[in-house]
């Protein structure tokens, strides 16, 4: 019988017992089936000690095996997690990142962890003290929950987490890291070197929390960044029980719990919706954590997002708990990179079409419509001209039909192409031909744009003012960009009989039609028809074409610096564009086609989105600086990034940080 096992108990030991809830027959079970092994001898004396383990329950003993010196519960081990040498590099990374390019952060997180004394409780099954339950389950159901979750662990992860500990004063032992695994194997570490003592004064804490996130609000306010596109701001609070903040400056509970109300309602006001405050009590039933609750009313009452949870002593319960804010946090930072939080109407009503055949068409005839100058319409060619536009003056010029004796265009009806915003028509200038007495077709093929919206107004300034500045501009930056590539000397071609392909954005034109009865003018944007494969590089909702992703992708290029496929001079194109501009503007959606015709690769480019953090706007496809996040997040640079001097976003080449 485990009884007949007598054990002669320290008052030490009795105490330590009590306190981590061990009985005297988990010690008896412990001598009778346990591993012995020897244990640290007395520190004063010098004497052995034993060491019985069994069932998570640690026994020491003394020489005899018969007199108890402590006793405690074993710990559960969490295993660090392995840290290679590219994540140390990405860890650096996106320090520069929150650092340099605060405005790319989706998420500011700032961990409050209650350290007083009565954290070295040891209450909390399978953890050796309450301080220990609370970072071993923000290391493993907070941080490695959502780095799990995550759809592709190579994209950018641009948020910071700020760790403070409460005792008499809140102490940062972790400021702006990056949310990553480093982090988690801190997180891990830390309760062997923190030791839970003194009181937990709230208000010390919360003030230097709210300091710190009104300084980084502040801060992104001044920069320009939109209220709906400020990253979230998540204050986490554990404690196991309640203020300690009158034990040393002897004011009145009433006087201190309105100091608590003040800053947190200071802090909630220009926040609202952005600030997320999740409380969560650590603690038997029945223990005081009326403050925690308040707190969260608080903020609720403001708009902000509030929750409270009393965990109990289980760690099971914190960990659901914890894995529930994991959720809500991950919600949040997924609005904010798809933009659905953006208020801006949305109008999505398409029009009703049906999709031109493809395939074997040969001899088919498509209906058309036909607009013929001075046959009911009077139809012209307008040229978009940025520089009158910089001036405030019409931008519009009347350049007269692109072929020559050319009095109209026909247009099918059934379109070839359907995009996000438009939808893309075959279409040709026409000329009446005095021998056959009809309308024939002059002049290249070229391909006419119109809204895909129902009830759009098509005029040339309404609805393709903006398409047309969106090309300019970028066609502009593509001959700057250029002229860089040709600069940079590890990438020249290491032939002579080749170099680098240009990127160039196609010109485009806007025809407009005015009905000789009712006075309604309609316009169409017109461009030249791109042959071959048609290819979307990348895009304004972060989509990255991958390097195995069709043929075209296997075109390489060998440079100074090595080889390269082609398309990554169009994904450098858009990160040059982001530093070029300070960090202000992507240009993306990059679509078209590589053409080898000539003696030179080309891009022929077209639909650019220009997503732009400041004001000028440019349309309905600008995604403001979720576009811009959404581009930062999941671009890879490469040898042309590092050829042009980019600082690294993130890297997927293993020699991209070779010596070219």
């Amino acid at each position: 019988m485990t009884a007949e096992y007598t054990i002669l108990s320290s008052r030490h030991g009795r105490a330590r017992r009590q306190l981590r809830n061990i009985s005297k027959m988990d010690l008896q079970a412990a001598i009778k089936y346990g591993i012995k092994t020897p244990a640290h001898p007395d520190r004063v004396t010098g004497a052995p000690r034993w060491k019985f383990s069994y069932n998570n329950v640690v026994y020491i003993t003394d020489e005899t095996c018969r007199r108890e010196i402590t006793s405690y519960v074993e710990a559960m081990r969490i295993e660090p997690y392995p840290v290679t040498i590219p994540m140390m590099d990405r860890h650096e990374e996106v320090k520069r990142i929150l650092s340099e390019e605060p405005h790319l952060c989706t998420g500011h997180t700032y961990i409050i962890i209650d350290q007083s004394g009565s954290m070295r409780n040891s209450d909390v099954n399978g953890f050796r003290d309450r301080s220990h339950a609370a970072y071993g389950t923000l290391a493993l159901d907070f941080i490695a929950e959502q780095l799990s979750s995550r759809k592709n662990p190579n994209d950018l992860f641009a948020e910071s987490v700020t760790v403070i500990e409460m005792r008499n004063e809140g102490e940062i032992v972790h400021n702006r890291q990056p949310f990553d695994w480093i982090l988690f194997n801190r997180l891990v570490r830390r309760p062997g070197i923190s030791r839970p003592f003194s009181h937990g004064n709230y208000n010390k804490s919360l003030r230097l929390v709210s300091d710190l996130i009104l300084k980084e609000y502040n801060s992104l306010v001044v920069a320009g960044v939109e209220k709906h596109e400020l990253p979230n701001f998540n204050v986490v609070f554990l404690s196991d029980g309640k203020p300690s903040d009158g034990h040393q400056s002897h004011e009145d509970k009433k006087t201190l719990d309105k100091q608590r109300v003040d800053i947190l309602s200071s802090l909630a006001a220009p926040l609202q919706s952005k600030l997320s405050l999740f409380a969560m009590g650590v603690g038997p039933k029945g223990t005081d954590f009326t403050a925690l609750a308040n707190m969260v009313d608080t903020v609720k009452k403001a708009g902000c997002v509030g929750q409270f949870v009393h965990a109990g002593l289980s760690a099971v319960n914190m960990s659901t708990s914890l894995s529930a804010i994991s959720s809500a946090v991950t919600s949040v930072r997924t609005e904010l990179l798809t933009g659905k939080n953006d208020a801006s109407p949305k109008n999505h009503v398409k029009k009703d079409f049906t999709m031109r055949e493809t395939g074997k068409i040969v001899g088919k005839v498509f209906p058309i419509e036909k607009f013929i100058n001075g046959k009911g319409y009077t139809v012209k060619r307008f040229r978009f001209d940025m520089d009158l536009y910089k001036r405030s003056q019409n931008p519009w010029k009347d350049v007269g039909f692109a072929a020559h004796g050319a009095n109209g265009f026909e247009m099918e009806i059934r379109p070839l192409g359907e995009g996000a915003e438009r939808l893309a028509y075959r279409f040709n200038e026409i000329k009446y031909d005095d021998k056959t007495k009809v309308f024939k077709k002059i002049g290249k093929l070229m391909v006419a744009k119109k809204s895909i919206r129902a009830n759009e107004k098509e005029t040339k300034e309404d609805f393709h003012k903006d398409f047309c500045r969106v090309q300019s501009v970028a066609y502009d930056l593509a001959e700057k960009f250029n002229h860089v590539v040709r600069q940079a000397t590890c990438l020249k071609a290491i032939s002579g009989e080749t170099r680098p392909p240009e990127l160039k954005f196609v010109l485009c034109h806007v025809y407009t039609y005015t009905n000789h009865e009712t006075k309604e003018e309609t316009g169409v944007l017109v461009e030249r028809f791109l042959p071959g494969k048609f290819t979307k590089y990348n895009s304004n909702n972060g989509y990255v074409r991958e390097a195995n992703m069709g043929v075209n992708n296997t075109r390489t290029i060998e440079l100074m610096s090595g080889k390269v496929r082609l398309e990554e001079f169009v994904q450098a194109f858009s990160h040059w564009v982001y530093v070029h501009s300070n960090h202000t503007m992507v240009v993306c959606d990059l679509q078209g086609v590589l053409n080898e015709e000539g003696r030179y690769p080309e891009f022929l480019l077209t639909d650019p989105a220009i997503c732009s953090s400041k004001p000028p706007r440019y349309g309905k496809t600008d995604m403001k600086l979720s576009g811009i996040r959404n581009f930062c997040c999941t671009h890879r640079c490469g040898l042309v990034c590092r050829g042009l001097g980019l600082p690294c976003i993130t890297s997927s080449l293993a020699n991209y940080n070779k010596e070219p």
